[in-house]
């Protein structure tokens, strides 16, 4: 049968297991007279060979009546244009998808002399797994954070997200796909154990069989950490590169970390026979480029034996040197404060000063790196000239100040407001005897920005000298340390001098960082506490004699108070990469994996930070293999001058986001790796992997004993039927044997002489 339904034309006849249901019918049918006319021909011609003039034998004679008949036969199949309409019924093989684990745990070497990844290759390119194709459809994908198809050369690299791979190949075989074959590890980045797509792939009868390389028990690991740091720095400024070194399961042993520079053959810095043992190692490396430019800096531990994973060694960081000083406006009145803070400031290698002095008499004294026109009238009254500075510390201005030529409305206070929300730059309030409660500015506008209320009954200052005490999210916050260590941090604060007074302020402010407080008798009070106002900051602190740190500091000691104004000075600072008309290229996570979508921002404002909407920007993504893509992406209607598009990063290596406004081209790299959480606990996960084969209805084995998994396969054939239509008058076959009858008839008469 298998050559009738070839001869027919079907598709892939050796696999048709049946037809049934044969309908013949006529798709151009003949008229009645044209009908009887070919069948009288038919038997005109037929009958000749009957006559008793024909000398042949009646066996001859029938057999030529026959081939005739048939020869007109197919002649009114021809002319009728007959077709055939059944239903085919096939043997189909079964879909079978193979998915291999190519994420960064794959890397470990731990699947006896090879890499998991190589001991998964190696199981499907020899033994019985090689031969699947012979019994079914194998259709092979590779996954870490995302399906891909399948590339022999794949490395192992970045994050896993195991069970969105399962649920994405299933949905894109179908119907057809009989059952999913994993090689891994069992691990899921995102955490996922399978225990909602498991019922439906059961409800859908679709197995999922594992094949888990690696070992599950706690295998030697060895980890190296970059800590939150800053990724752009001044030109001046030190790079502070945090590195913590862990290890599990291993020998007490001596190494070596260093820190190398991109462009250089040599490290940069290092550290000799760090001792890695059951304690966690926390080394602080200090640099200072001497230049502006983009640093990539990579860790490495070096020297470290029976690690499983070399990757898990290396952590990079890239840090933006922006050769940009601080422009910090200071606004005070004639004191100590005012004359130590200042004289200090000056001297900050990445600060320019401007100071305005209001003198007892009425009129302003500037000095330093004015920014802005008519000094003579203190505070700038125009925004666009009090935006030209980063920072602006106000000090003891009393409130008359704000509302001196008949501004009720006390414009210049509206301004520093706008100056935090909008310019994103940082406010920091000083104590004194004409601010806060003892000021009458609780009713003010700037009172409603700052981290903590001025709603109090008591005396509006707090005479006595006090020591600072912080609390403990306050000795944790960037602009509390004095010390990079825990414990020599808090000793550093108790240490301090004392300070002479305070002001006493209210509660502080949901949201609000209280970050250091006054003990008194009636409980702690206020003293140092920040605000996020917008995308800016305000840092108030209830006192204004920290000069004291820095005058009765013993000669030898730390510089205390230097240390902490530079924190509040750069903690404070806006992003020096925002600018009017200039492309702030923004990302929302420091550290993307292999095969993430990584949505970006490019921010637009004008020379009065306000946002520039629908403006023409162009966006050129350049992947590490030099693939160029533009993005034209548009700001939205709820955030104005902002403007988004994603990027996949499908490379593992560093990417180039090139964003160009008005001919201004802001350049940002993003580098593409393993996620940071990969191999916190690269264990395989056997145990899983046999609850996801059993809630499915599959089996899950071990590497070594890959073949057990075949006789689990359902690989039986199934049966499909379908409908199939056949035009008998437009085969081949059709032509051929009307050809060949015409052929028998000439040559049967020729050989009887009846021709």
């Amino acid at each position: 049968m298998s050559l009738i339904y070839w001869l027919m034309g079907l598709d892939h006849p050796w696999s048709v297991a049946g037809a049934t249901g044969w309908v013949f019918r006529a798709v151009a049918p003949l008229a009645t007279p044209w009908l009887v006319l070919i069948a009288l021909a038919g038997l005109v011609a037929a009958g000749l060979n009957l006559l008793p003039t024909t000398v042949a034998t009646w066996r001859t004679r029938f057999l030529l009546v026959g081939v005739r008949l048939g020869a007109f036969a197919l002649l009114l199949l021809l002319a009728a244009q007959v077709e055939v309409e059944l239903n085919v019924t096939r043997r189909v093989q079964p879909t079978l998808a193979v998915l291999l684990d190519t994420s960064a745990s794959m890397g470990l070497r731990d699947a006896g002399e090879a890499t998991r990844l190589e001991a998964a290759k190696a199981a499907l390119a020899t033994g019985p797994l090689a031969k699947l194709g012979d019994q079914a459809r194998v259709v092979r994908y590779d996954f870490d954070w995302d399906l891909h198809p399948h590339n022999d050369k794949a490395e192992p690299n970045g994050a896993t997200r195991l069970i969105d791979s399962i649920a994405s190949v299933s949905a894109r075989e179908g119907d057809d796909l009989r059952a999913v074959v994993l090689l891994t590890d069992g691990n899921d980045t995102a955490g996922d154990h399978g225990r909602l797509l498991a019922p439906i792939l059961a409800a859908r009868r679709l197995p999922v069989h594992s094949i888990v390389v690696g070992r599950s028990d706690a295998r030697g690991q060895a980890r190296l950490r970059l800590g939150e740091g800053a990724s752009v720095v001044r030109l001046g400024d030190e790079v502070r590169l945090r590195a913590n070194l862990t290890a599990t399961e291993l020998p007490e042993q001596s190494v070596t970390v260093r820190v190398f520079q991109e462009g250089k053959p040599e490290p940069v810095a290092s550290r000799e026979n760090v001792r890695l043992g059951k304690e966690n190692v926390d080394l602080t490396f200090v640099l200072k480029p001497e230049r502006a430019g983009r640093y990539d800096y990579r860790v490495v531990a070096e020297g470290v034996k029976s690690a499983a994973s070399a990757q898990a060694l290396v952590a990079q960081r890239q840090v933006d040197v922006v050769d940009s000083r601080i422009h910090v406006l200071y606004v005070d009145i004639p004191r100590d404060e005012r004359k130590i803070l200042g004289h200090w400031l000056a001297r900050d290698p990445v600060v320019d000063l401007a100071t305005l002095t209001l003198m007892p008499k009425g009129g302003w004294y500037g000095q330093g790196a004015i920014q802005h026109k008519n000094v003579g009238e203190g505070i700038p009254n125009d925004e666009a000239e009090l935006f030209k500075y980063d920072l602006v510390i106000l000090g003891d201005i009393p409130r008359a100040y704000f509302r001196s030529g008949g501004d009720v409305a006390e414009t210049r206070l509206q301004r520093l407001v706008d100056f935090v929300s909008r310019r994103v730059g940082g406010l920091v309030t000083l104590g004194g005897r004409s601010v806060y409660g003892a000021g009458q500015y609780q009713d003010s506008a700037l009172a409603r920005v700052l981290p903590f209320s001025l709603d109090f009954r008591d005396e509006p200052q707090i005479a006595k000298p006090f020591r600072i005490s912080p609390t403990p999210s306050g000795l944790a916050h960037p602009l509390m340390t004095l010390e990079f260590e825990a414990s020599t941090n808090r000793e550093a604060w108790l240490d301090l001098p004392t300070l002479d007074g305070s002001n006493r302020v209210g509660a502080v402010r949901p949201g609000a960082s209280l970050l250091a407080v006054r003990e008194t008798d009636a409980g702690p009070v206020p003293l140092v506490a920040l605000q996020n106002v917008g995308k800016g900051q305000v840092l108030s602190l209830a006192f204004d004699t920290s000069w004291r740190w820095e005058m009765m500091r013993p000669a030898e000691g730390e510089d205390y108070y230097r240390r902490f104004w530079g924190n509040a000075v750069r903690v404070l600072a806006p992003d020096p990469r925002l600018a009017p008309h200039r492309p702030q290229v923004m990302r929302y996570e420091s550290n993307p994996a292999v095969g993430q979508t990584l949505t970006l921002a490019t921010r637009l404002v004008d020379e009065t930070f306000r946002p520039v909407a629908n403006a023409d920007i162009s966006v050129r993504v350049t992947s590490p293999s030099g693939k160029a893509v533009t993005h034209l992406p548009k700001s939205g209607r709820q955030a104005p001058g902002l403007y988004e598009y994603d990027v996949r990063l499908d490379e593992p290596g560093s990417w180039e986001v090139a964003t160009t406004y008005q001919g201004k081209t802001v350049t940002e790299r993003i580098v593409a790796g393993a996620a940071q959480n990969e191999l916190d606990d690269p264990r395989a996960r056997p145990d899983l992997m046999a609850e996801l084969a059993a809630a499915t209805g599959g089996k899950s084995v071990s590497v070594e004993h890959a073949a057990d998994l075949v006789p689990a396969l359902d690989l039986s054939p199934r049966l499909e039927t379908r409908p199939a239509a056949v035009a008998l008058w437009n085969l081949p076959a059709t032509l051929f044997l009307l050809l060949a009858l015409v052929c028998v008839d000439c040559y049967v008469r020729k050989r009887r002489g009846m021709a």
